[in-house]
């Protein structure tokens, strides 16, 4: 199953530090939530266990995820793949970072998700999704704030 989402956030920091975090393995390793047992493999990856609840299925999945193809500073793309559960999961993510303190950032990320949680419907997914991505920026925007 494929999904696509894209959005917007406004950081209320210099773009610099932004983009100096959000490419940042240690910096991304405590912004994300429900993961425990995170290792920051370098300063471009890490690994991470996952928990997941979508409708009734309940999930751990183990997530390396990949800073990659870096455009100083504007530009980044972050990968991630993941298993567990019977299920598998392959997000490119790509943000663009423009303006200064404030920072505007737009972001698009591309999901492959197959097994299990594929089997639950697109509908359902792409709702679980949007949740997750809004929680996932909105801790990220608190913690580059936080941080500057």
């Amino acid at each position: 199953m494929q999904l696509h989402l894209d959005g917007s956030n406004v950081i209320r920091s210099p773009q610099n530090k932004v983009y100096a975090l959000l490419t940042d393995a240690y910096f991304i390793a405590k912004t994300l939530p429900d993961a425990d047992d995170v290792h920051v493999l370098d300063a471009q990856s890490l690994e991470a266990r996952i928990k997941l609840r979508v409708a009734v299925v309940s999930s751990a999945m183990k997530v390396k995820m990949t800073i990659s193809k870096t455009a100083p500073i504007s530009k980044a793309t972050l990968v991630a793949e993941g298993t567990g559960s019977g299920s598998s999961m392959r997000i490119t993510s790509v943000f663009e970072l423009s303006g200064d303190a404030p920072t505007s950032m737009r972001w698009s990320a591309d999901a492959e998700i197959t097994g299990v949680m594929a089997g639950l419907g697109s509908s359902l997914l792409k709702g679980f999704a949007t949740k997750k991505v809004a929680e996932i920026f909105e801790g990220i925007t608190k913690a580059v704030e936080a941080a500057s």
